[in-house]
């Protein structure tokens, strides 16, 4: 059976020999023994005895003499034979002649001696015909016993090749010198990289089936049997993340989900289900500790970053966010809590004695307690118990309202609806403000001048103006009707008109109020409209009121037209107030034209005068009726702002990882460039207090300040890419041995293989790799010794993984290399250890011939012409050696 698993692989089969190798050695030894037997006898020996027998014409030989003496078989073992093999001896109670002790019930008669007409002169071997069998030398010792990694991903530490203790060099192979490269061909110059192909280069051994690469492995060979077959590295990506969710690494599947999940991959659904079920665990992870560590930090810090559309993963980061927002709110309060005891002697914000508020502050305070309300209604904070920030705000927009109207109305408005103390006084504050604008612009527009219409007929006013009605002439009616309200009474006709009149007009006046070009073309009709509404006579309270605030509101966003091309923030504001006035399409559309151009100003400032454009977003994202979109956007600058100053102090304080996470958000929401100088330094620092110690004890620390960096926004690109190495190369270094201590040898080389790829790691990381590699060369050569199609696939697999690997040494792929090609070319036989056990056993348990006359049965057999056979590169299990054709056979 296995010689024709064997088929399939190799063509020509081993020829059939006269002895089996077991028993061509035997023959081999048998001579040897003789030899030194017949030497060393005192007392005759069956030879001599011969000669000295009458009649006896041919002259014996001195000595029995096997026919090896020139090495014709040759045998490439160092270690001796075995003592049973040597077992040679006459056997004294038997005259056939010599017989060699096989450990069998039968002996094995190799030369008729019986005959004394015919002394034996010599015995001869056909080399030809013998096939010695190399013993396949013992491969380097199991794996040693290297502690895998615990539940917490810590590694145990590889010895560094120059260590003064071999023994306990795991890169090292057992059977090597001392500091001696296992990969490394001893013939080579140690000058030269073990892991490329060229000195002072290094080459990538190319991908299987490339059909370029000439020393390609890969493929179907045409005219072979080759097999084809698929490499189990690199796994796919759905594979990968997989394990790492397996091993609750979630930063590790949010990390590589979001580099590497592009809308064509395979299984992407699945792959964004995997990524956002991450999520979800490293937030509620990171929740359930008291104080963020740097992991919990970095993991929300991707979790934030992270570009998928996905509803589920859209809430965790507004979650996220809204969190993290309220503990920043909540610090930054925390230090003016209190009122102080002494309003003389503020103090420092210790006890009873808050920290002092300028304006600045007081205004900073009530944005973070309003906003903060806006998070938690049910918990209102009052900023009057924050060291009365309220009143500081409320003085200071006093002084205000006469030079910087814009600043004041914001205060105003900020108190209005943050202040439960001072809200209402803010709010008559800034209404009085809007209320003077209102009337500045009613200046401008002057008095209303009467229609000149034809009088009503006398006796016949209301039937005149009932036709007027008819007519739509409402401003007419109203205007020559009001006098005539109240003088029909009981029957009031002159009223119904008028009201009928003057509802039609506030109406028409609304509609053109709201139109489109409200505020440039049909505005001295509008005007005129309202004004006839609020002055004549007879018009319902309603009515009149309405068209009075109609007014107003139209005035106050003339006021803010106006406004625009000086102020864009008293613009927003006055906007602001005519929509809550009457808010109705077209000063909505105003207001929202306004605002955006208000948002888009302040992009131009630059950062020196980043005080300014944070003030404009902090007055949108508190300005009323504002559309939600640029409230949002504005809310998620002042925030950026924020986020970045209290980077800045962390920073200050050597609290390197807050810093970080800190800036990252803000660039998350807003990135101006505001936090590079904080993120470098920061980043630095971290870089600069893990330089020290022994790398491999501290992977997992390490691991978390270059995730921290890596997975930050807006990290300068030199840090960044410094991080993102590292980070990688210790995943793929701790991925590896993972693999190692799961037994899986292929893809341990392919990941420590990746690791190497940092130059950072790639010395730390070659010992390891070059003993795993020449581990699974070992396997490899153990199946492929073994011969069946099953393990000659896997082996094929096996030298193929360490084709593709760039860090392997040049030793190990050479060896790979070389045995793909030796079953490319499918010619060698085929030689096991085991080999022709039928044969053997039928020459053991063959029944014993009648001896006949040695005259008759020795002549001498000539041998017949062999076949020609290609030349090929004998495998090392073999040695052969040509005989002359005329050799005589035994």
């Amino acid at each position: 059976m296995a010689e024709k698993e064997n088929e399939s692989f190799f063509s020509p089969k081993a020829k059939k020999v006269m002895l089996t190798s077991s028993a061509a050695l035997l023959v081999a030894l048998a001579g040897t023994g003789t030899y030194y037997w017949q030497a060393n006898q005192t007392s005759e020996t069956a030879s001599s005895e011969l000669a000295k027998k009458p009649g006896n014409t041919s002259k014996a030989s001195k000595d029995i003499r096997l026919n090896t003496d020139d090495n014709q078989v040759k045998d490439d073992r160092n270690n001796k034979p075995d003592s049973k093999g040597e077992d040679l001896s006459p056997n004294s109670n038997n005259s056939d002649g010599f017989v060699l002790s096989d450990d069998t019930e039968n002996p094995v008669y190799l030369v008729d001696a019986s005959d004394p007409k015919n002394p034996i002169a010599q015995l001869i071997v056909d080399s030809d015909k013998v096939v010695i069998e190399t013993p396949i030398p013992p491969a380097i010792p199991t794996d040693p016993v290297i502690t895998p990694p615990v539940d917490d991903g810590t590694l145990p530490p590889v010895i560094d090749p120059g260590t003064d203790d071999p023994g306990t060099d795991p890169g090292t192979d057992p059977g090597t010198d001392p500091g001696t490269d296992p990969g490394t061909d001893p013939g080579t110059d140690p000058g030269t990289d073990p892991g490329t192909d060229n000195p002072g280069g290094g080459t990538d051994p190319g991908n299987p089936g490339d059909p370029d690469n000439p020393g390609d492995p890969g493929g179907e060979d045409p005219g072979s049997q080759f097999p084809d077959v698929a490499l189990v590295v690199p796994e796919s990506l759905y594979e990968r993340l997989d394990s790492y969710s397996g091993n609750d690494d979630f930063y590790n599947v949010m990390y590589y989900g979001q580099k590497e999940i592009k809308p064509d991959s395979e299984k992407y659904d699945d792959l964004i289900k995997m990524v956002v079920e991450a999520a979800a665990d490293a937030k509620t992870k990171a929740y359930q500790e008291q104080m963020m560590t740097s992991d919990s930090l970095s993991n929300l810090q991707m979790i934030t970053s992270l570009g998928f559309e996905n509803k589920d993963l859209k809430k965790l980061q507004d979650e996220i966010r809204a969190d993290l927002y309220s503990k920043f709110a909540e610090q930054e309060i925390a230090i003016y809590l209190s009122k102080p005891a002494d309003p003389e002697s503020p103090g420092d914000g210790n006890g009873d004695q808050p920290q002092t508020l300028d304006a600045e502050k007081a205004q900073q305070v009530i944005y973070y307690i309003g906003k903060y309300n806006d998070q938690h209604p049910k918990e209102d904070l009052n900023p009057n118990e924050y060291s009365e920030a309220d009143k500081v705000l409320m003085e200071a927009a006093h002084q205000e309202q006469a030079t910087n109207i814009a600043a004041a109305l914001n205060k105003y408005q900020m108190l209005a609806q943050y202040s439960p103390t001072y809200s209402q006084s803010a709010k008559d504050l800034k209404a009085g403000i809007v209320a003077s604008k209102v009337e500045q612009e009613r200046a401008e527009a002057g008095t209303r001048e009467p229609g000149q219409y034809e009088p009503l007929p006398a006796g016949h006013e209301l039937e005149a103006l009932k036709q007027l009605l008819d007519k739509k002439k409402y401003a007419q009616v109203v205007e020559q009707g009001g006098d005539y309200v109240g003088t029909d009474l009981p029957l009031g006709g002159f009223k119904l008109v008028v009201d009928k009149a003057s509802e039609a007009l506030l109406k028409e006046t609304d509609e053109l109020a709201s139109a489109q070009a409200a505020y440039t073309a049909n505005k001295q009709e509008i005007i005129n409209n309202y004004q006839i509404l609020t002055e004549e006579t007879g018009v319902s309270d309603d009515v009149d009121q309405k068209a009075a605030a109609h007014l107003d509101a139209y005035f106050l966003m003339h006021q803010a037209i106006k406004a625009a091309s000086n102020d864009l923030n008293e613009a927003v504001i006055l906007a602001s107030e005519s929509v809550q006035s009457w808010e109705n399409s077209a000063s909505t559309g105003k207001l929202n034209e306004i605002a955006g151009q208000l948002l888009s100003s302040a992009e131009k400032y630059k950062l020196a005068d980043m005080k300014k454009e944070e003030s404009v977003y902090e007055l949108l994202s508190t300005t009323p009726r504002v559309n939600e979109a640029d409230k949002a956007t504005a809310f998620n600058r002042k925030k950026a702002f924020a986020y970045s100053r209290k980077a800045a102090d962390l920073l200050s304080g050597k609290n390197y990882n807050d810093a970080i996470f800190y800036a990252s958000e803000s660039n998350q929401m807003y990135n101006k460039g505001q936090n590079e100088d904080t993120l470098r330094d920061a980043a630095r620092a971290l870089f600069a207090q893990h330089t020290s110690g022994d790398y491999y004890d501290r992977y997992n620390d390490l691991l978390k300040v270059y995730r921290m960096i890596a997975s930050a926004s807006g990290m300068p690109k030199n840090e960044a890419a410094m991080a993102i190495e590292r980070q990688e190369a210790i995943d793929n270094f701790q991925k590896g041995m993972r693999e190692k201590a799961d037994g899986d040898r292929e893809k341990t080389v392919y990941y420590l293989d990746k690791a190497a790829d940092s130059e950072w790691m790639s010395d730390k990381v070659n010992p390891e790799l070059q003993y795993q590699a020449q581990l699974l060369l070992n396997h490899a050569n153990d199946l492929k010794a073994k011969g069946n199609e099953d393990d000659l696939k896997i082996a094929v697999r096996y030298y193929q993984t360490l084709l593709v690997t760039k860090h392997v040494s040049k030793g190990t792929r050479d060896e790979a290399r070389d045995a793909i090609n030796e079953l490319k070319k499918n010619s060698a036989p085929a030689v096991k250890r085991d080999d022709a056990p039928q044969e053997k056993q039928q020459k053991h348990t063959e029944p014993q011939k009648e001896t006949k006359p040695q005259a008759e049965d020795n002549e001498v057999q000539k041998e017949a012409p062999k076949a020609e056979t290609p030349q090929t590169e004998a495998p090392q299990t073999e040695t052969r050696q040509e005989e002359p054709e005329t050799s005589e056979q035994v």
